[in-house]
């Protein structure tokens, strides 16, 4: 149900609620039971559009999104020089080794050890 039928058909359960109270404020019998019955059908409108705003809203609903992406660069990648911390001595890939979860570097010149860390890319 479209938003335009939705609004009309509240607009139409509130006037007949408002015509259901003025009837059940008049005395005659005949009055009560028109006012009953239009402050029902009142009822009833409304349930009717809230119970329409439940079931669309439970239709799944579908999203799509368009980008685009620029890629730059060779894609090769680079193999910095290791240093050792305390000497600066060049480091190789045998004097690194893997204990606990963390890279551990050991200078074979002045014997320190000390974890390798990646600096933050930002």
């Amino acid at each position: 149900m479209n938003r335009l039928m939705e609004g009309l058909v509240i607009f139409v359960a509130i006037v007949l609620l408002l015509l259901g109270a003025i009837f059940l404020m008049a005395a005659s019998t005949q009055d009560l039971i028109t006012g009953a019955v239009l402050m029902v059908i009142a009822a009833m409108l409304l349930l009717f559009v809230y119970r329409s705003q439940k079931v669309e809203a439970a239709k799944p609903t579908l999203v799509t999104q368009n980008f685009n992406v620029k890629m730059e660069g060779t894609g090769q990648t680079e193999q910095n020089e290791l240093k050792c911390r305390s000497c600066g001595a060049p480091l190789s890939e045998k004097d690194l080794m893997v204990a606990q979860g963390a890279v551990i570097v050991s200078c074979p010149y002045c014997k320190t050890v000390t974890t390798l860390e990646e600096s933050p890319k930002w």
